[in-house]
């Protein structure tokens, strides 16, 4: 998109409302309130009525929403009504607030001194580098620009909203004054990269007339001194993030503005994996070698190097930040049913696109298999890096679950010559009696040889975590993995429908003719029923057995940010840190 001025971008936006065209205007269509013509043809003249509800109407092709100001509808209906009136420099005085988002404005030019009315400005998503308050109506009260350079800044603001910006530097800390600021009520900040909890609370609370903060999505919001340390730092707050300010919430809070230290700028996340069912039972084998076992366990993603980690019974394996093989695309797989997986492909490869993130993959223990195996997994970790474990929360992470299968095999029997010939020395019945002695040996104690564990992924699944950037302080779900089928019932299934297959070519080849037929369902009645009625039998327990494992594979899992509640709360991290 081309760049251009204010003044440029606003009188397309005026120009677009056809003021002077049909339905509006003083054209050759209106129907005159008197009249003075009595030789005018009413078929071809239009009632004001009509004219309006072209307007407004949503099918009509004149209509116009005018998102840009909510003025705009209400000057065309103006323009129907009394098209006279506007004349000179009415349009621009008209409106009060004006939304000019993304239109390739890069310079406010002095044409916006026309509009001497505003009140509101919004200027999000442009290209201005510097704004010269000369050129702003002194009547404004509301604006959302893209830079806190400001020289100097409007007199008369209330509202400033500057969210969804590239701002958290130093550098724009150090504009929040109240010599730039001094009548502003009302601050958004929200998802822009502020991280310095301390120093943004500073700054802020220089601001005399702050009423209204929103901090929703920086990544100062994640430190578990968040919001205390702002609702402590600023008694004039009345609405933090949308939601408004209770003496519950000052009373709660009291003292943290007393504390400083390190810890206002952590991260406490703590992840927990409770239970795991839905997979299916192993198959047993008859025979008594080899010795199969089965473990299960399950692994997720999160930031690698955090600062410092409390865990239980964990194993890291340190993966890359971007997941060479996707979790539903990987080698030796189990078939799962598993709804939306390309959707999460698309959005986990979108939300990787461009960001440098380490991450780590983790590990519970493992254990044998049970209809409900519980973990009861749980793992805490503080992380100074706010910035990172943003970026880590908007992507999310893959959680999977994997089956180790281990065969083993008893160890070769030892060399048992120098054995045989000591026994011939003695008699009968010490031979005897140490074979006895063997074979009790033999029974109790068997060495196993084990083989490789081969590892099988069983499902995986992508958890959202945006919602931690957005004010939850905790996400718990039931992840589903989607529906597994064990080994024995899909064997007992192809098995059924191979017999099912080949009765039809049996029955030809053996079906009798003529008095031989007749006299062999003569002979033979009650074998026949009896195979019939084996077959019925047999054929409802084998789709029972199948039909029966119809639970999907679920993980109890949560990810929870950890706050501070009370100030003798936060004072104890400080002193242990």
């Amino acid at each position: 998109m081309a760049c251009q001025t204010l003044t440029q971008a606003l009188e397309k936006l005026i120009l677009s409302l056809c003021l002077e065209s049909y339905p509006c205007g003083q054209g050759s269509w209106r129907k005159p309130s008197l009249r003075e013509h009595e030789d005018l043809d009413d078929a071809a003249l239009e009632d004001q009525f009509i004219l309006l509800e072209l307007l407004r109407s949503p099918q009509s092709p004149w209509q116009e929403k005018g998102s840009w100001s909510p003025q705009a509808l209400a000057l065309r209906e103006l323009a129907v009504k009394t098209p006279g009136i506007l004349k000179g420099n009415f349009k621009h005085t008209f409106f009060t607030s004006l939304r000019i988002v993304d239109m390739g404005v890069s310079v406010i030019d002095e044409g916006l001194l026309k509009f001497s009315c505003l009140e509101e400005l919004v200027l999000s998503a442009n290209h201005i580098t510097q704004l010269l308050s000369e050129n702003l109506p002194k009547t404004l009260l509301i604006s959302s620009l893209k830079s806190l350079k400001t020289h100097p800044p409007p007199p008369h603001l209330q509202h400033l909203g500057l969210g969804n910006n590239c701002l958290g530097s130093p550098e724009d800390i150090q504009y929040f004054t109240a010599e730039h600021w001094p009548q502003l009520k009302s601050l958004d900040l929200s998802w822009c990269g502020f991280t310095e909890l301390y120093h943004v609370v500073e700054a802020l609370s220089a601001l005399p007339c702050l009423q209204s903060l929103v901090l929703v999505g920086n990544p100062l919001t994640l430190a578990s001194s968040y919001p205390g340390i702002v609702l402590d730092s600023l008694p004039r707050l009345l609405y933090l993030d949308g939601a408004r300010v209770t003496p519950e919430d000052r009373h709660q809070f009291r003292g943290f503005s007393q504390l400083k230290g390190t810890v206002f700028e952590e991260a406490e996340v703590t992840v927990c994996v409770q239970k795991i069912k839905g997979v299916p039972k192993p198959a047993l084998l008859l025979e008594e070698f080899p010795v199969v076992s089965y473990s299960y366990s399950a692994s997720y993603e999160f930031l690698d190097q955090p600062q410092s980690q409390e865990n239980t019974n964990v194993e890291n394996h340190i993966l890359t930040n971007i997941h060479q093989n996707p979790p539903h695309q990987r080698e030796g797989s189990a078939s799962i049913l598993c709804p939306g997986a390309d959707f999460l492909k698309t959005s986990w490869e979108h939300h990787n696109k461009g960001l440098n993130i380490p991450v780590v993959m983790n590990s519970t223990q493992k254990q044998e298999w049970a209809e409900v195996m519980e973990f009861n997994f749980m793992r805490t970790n503080r992380f100074s890096d706010l910035t990172v474990l943003k970026n880590f929360f908007l992507r999310g992470l893959w959680l999977t679950v994997e089956e180790e299968k281990v065969v083993s095999w008893p160890a070769p029997p030892a060399e048992i010559g120098g054995t045989k010939a000591s026994a011939d020395k003695k008699g009968k019945e010490s031979t005897d009696q140490n074979s006895k002695d063997k074979k009790k040996k033999k029974e109790t104690v068997i060495n196993l040889i084990h083989e490789a564990p081969v590892k099988q992924t069983l499902g995986s699944v992508h958890v959202e975590l945006k919602n931690l950037m957005e004010g939850k302080h905790q996400i718990q779900v039931d992840c589903n993995l989607g529906t597994l089928h064990s080994e024995e019932s899909v064997r007992t299934t192809v098995t059924r429908e191979k017999e099912q297959s080949k009765k039809p070519i049996e029955n030809k080849k053996t079906k009798p003719s003529g008095d031989t037929a007749s006299a062999q369902r003569n002979l033979t009645p009650s074998k026949g029923k009896g195979r019939a009625r084996k077959e019925n039998e047999t054929d409802p327990r084998a789709d029972d057995n199948f039909n029966s494992i119809t639970e999907p594979l679920t993980v109890e899992f949560s990810v929870q940010l950890s706050k501070v509640l009370c100030a003798s709360q936060l004072s104890n991290q400080t002193t242990m840190k």
